[in-house]
């Protein structure tokens, strides 16, 4: 099987799509990786996968370039495909949240899974390991799995003009973000929101877990960082 053809059949198979929508999807992702990868086959399975040989197909091919933050735009780009909408997220949410509450977590933690928002594969290289010290036993963690950043994007990253959206990296307005070299991609990225106290909050998974599911919090009106105690 063709690795576009396998791609879409997994994305029709674990998202709300169906098979008369397979030659729209294969619209979707030609357009995004370019027409010569129609005839490439491939021996991979697994969905994550799969996106990260488009990925790579797409830079021999030309379509973007050799960079890890087109690679990452990329790669969010065609996960957003198995991603529902986020007022189809929040829905499923509180519709189980009501009588399953933990079913309706561990489902949104799964599809954070699933859609590579939380980056297992890169998490994997991280090492991990449990000290004794004089407040007790501590767990170290050596950060193997969020990349540095290529010398030559450092210096485009500082070429590009200043923007204030999203305002930080923790707002609500990087859920669907396209990213760009000085911002993470989040096509991917879906947000459970709920009030608290007459506020909005957004409830989401760290991509880069320091462990096991990871989660924050954000407050759904932008403000300055400011320690009380």
């Amino acid at each position: 099987m063709t690795l576009v053809d396998k791609f879409v059949t997994h994305v029709i198979s674990e998202s709300s799509f169906e098979e008369m929508d397979r030659i729209y999807l294969t619209n979707r992702v030609l357009a995004r990786v370019g027409e010569g990868v129609l005839e490439v086959e491939t021996n991979l399975d697994k969905l994550i996968d799969l996106k990260d040989q488009l990925v790579e197909e797409a830079v021999r091919l030309e379509t973007i370039e050799d960079s890890q933050t087109a690679r990452e735009i990329l790669g969010t780009e065609l996960m957003d495909l198995v991603t529902p909408c986020p007022s189809q997220v929040n829905r499923d949410f509180w519709e189980a949240y009501v009588h399953y509450p933990e079913q309706a977590i561990e489902d949104f933690y799964q599809l954070s899974q699933k859609n590579d928002y939380i980056k297992l594969k890169a998490i994997a290289k991280n090492i991990a390991y449990r000290v004794p010290s004089d407040y007790g036993e501590l767990e170290i963690t050596i950060n193997l799995s969020k990349p540095e950043k290529d010398p030559k994007e450092i210096v485009a990253a500082k070429l590009v003009q200043a923007s204030n959206y999203p305002q930080c990296q923790l707002c609500l307005e990087n859920e669907g973000y396209h990213g760009r070299v000085n911002h993470p991609a989040r096509s991917n990225h879906r947000i459970i929101r709920f009030e608290m106290v007459g506020q909005e909050w957004g409830f989401q998974y760290s991509p880069y877990a320091y462990f096991n599911e990871h989660c924050i919090f954000l407050d759904g009106q932008h403000r300055p960082k400011a320690i009380s105690r």
